[in-house]
């Protein structure tokens, strides 16, 4: 253990008699001696390792060199000392590298190469796709086409038909006999039910001094299976099916979606009031699915019109009421909460919207007490128009339409209790 690196012969640390501190250089597995001028020591070979003083030289695998400064080449061929070759190419990985291979051709003249260009066949995948896309296209079509229509099931009738009456200011008698009074213009419900669809469109004009009236009134539905009838006044006003002119001459008939509905139009059928057959009239008759039937006179400015249909199971409401027998829950103010005064842009029946909003209206008090020489003349004049109305809510409304809209009103207006 007292035996010092350099007598094991080991690589170590030492200083030699002029006490300068020896170089040490490492070199991998080179097997050697070591040996050299003074100062030098020879011992067993450790691979990799070279020790020399100043002025001494090394030994590996049998080759020497002095010099004056510490072993730096090796001799033998050794691995630590060999220089490198010229590069070559060698592949390093995609992307890993700064070159890639090409291959470059020759013209060589016809028939005197082994390369040549061809038109690649088309790609097979790519055939059995767009035929299969053409192939689902023409179905498609067809299946369009000929789709047969969706069946409308029919809701059982729950009672006898009844009708709707509207009129004038508009009054309004409902299917339950009930005399509701909405002053306000804009586009409302008539019936709505899951089939049925019905509205008018008031509006206050000059033609009826301020007062709404019924402009117009529109047909639709599922049980006109997308079908549109508008009707309105004679002077401003159209008779448009899905959106087209109809019965452009008096008088005519047409059917709609082959036997779906038909409509007439003539001065003939029977009237909102009998004592309007000493008037021109103009009279749209339309007969309907699911027994509804709907007839609507056309004035110069407004129109009147009677709806006639059973109660069904699905229901109903509307302007005209519930249909459901009692007249006790058909108030303005009862209806207009069950359907609003909105209405949804997906189910009106008219090409633009015309909202609701309130519009001018007179009570019947003021005629008879501000100019009661008008109201007795009104009143005067609508019994004569109908001598058997005994109707205190339809005389009213006669009345009141004279004093505040003008004496045509009372023919035009007056509704026989007969009809009711």
């Amino acid at each position: 253990s007292s035996q010092s690196a350099h007598e094991r012969g080991l690589p170590g640390r030492s200083r030699d008699h002029s006490g300068a501190m020896p170089t040490i250089a490492m070199y991998p597995q080179a097997p050697g001696g070591f040996g050299g001028a003074p100062g030098g020591f020879a011992g067993p070979a450790e691979p990799g390792v070279a020790v020399g003083f100043g002025g001494a030289g090394m030994v590996s695998a049998g080759g020497a060199q002095a010099g004056g400064e510490a072993a730096s080449t090796c001799a033998g061929g050794a691995a630590c000392c060999s220089r490198p070759g010229p590069p070559q190419l060698a592949f390093v990985g995609s992307g890993a590298g700064a070159y890639v291979a090409q291959t470059s051709y020759k013209y060589v003249g016809v028939g005197h190469g082994e390369f040549d260009y061809i038109r690649p066949p088309p790609r097979r995948a790519l055939v059995v796709f767009i035929g299969i896309f053409l192939a689902v296209v023409v179905l498609v079509i067809l299946a369009v086409v000929f789709w047969p229509s969706p069946v409308l099931t029919t809701p059982a009738p729950t009672g006898p038909p009844a009708s709707c009456l509207i009129w004038g200011d508009p009054h309004i008698e409902t299917f339950d006999h009930s005399y509701p009074n909405f002053y306000e213009e804009g586009d409302v419900w008539l019936v709505r039910s899951k089939l049925v669809w019905i509205q008018a469109r008031y509006l206050a004009t000059p033609f009826t001094h301020g007062l709404a009236a019924t402009h117009a009134v529109a047909v639709g539905g599922p049980f006109l299976k997308g079908h549109r009838i508008v009707v309105g006044p004679m002077q401003n006003g159209h008779i448009l099916i899905d959106g087209h002119p109809g019965l452009t001459s008096f008088p005519s008939s047409e059917e709609l979606g082959d036997g779906l509905a038909r409509l007439t139009y003539s001065d003939g059928g029977q009237l909102v009031d009998p004592a309007q057959s000493k008037l021109d009239k103009h009279v749209v008759h339309m007969d309907l699915p699911l027994g509804v039937r709907v007839e609507v006179i056309r004035w110069a400015n407004h129109v009147n019109l009677r709806i006639t249909m059973p109660p069904h199971a699905d229901g109903q409401d509307g302007h005209c009421g519930n249909n459901n027998g009692s007249p006790d829950d058909d108030t303005a103010e009862q209806i207009t909460a069950r359907v609003g005064r909105a209405m949804a842009a997906a189910e009106r029946l008219f090409d633009h919207a015309t909202p609701v909003r309130p519009a001018p209206h007179k009570r019947l008090s003021e005629c008879r007490h501000k100019t009661p020489a008008k109201y007795r003349t009104a009143l005067k004049t609508c019994r004569a128009e109908e001598p058997d109305l005994h109707n205190d809510d339809l005389l009213r409304g006669c009345v009141f339409d004279v004093c505040f809209g003008g004496i045509q009103y009372a023919a035009q207006d007056g509704i026989s209790e007969s009809t009711m």
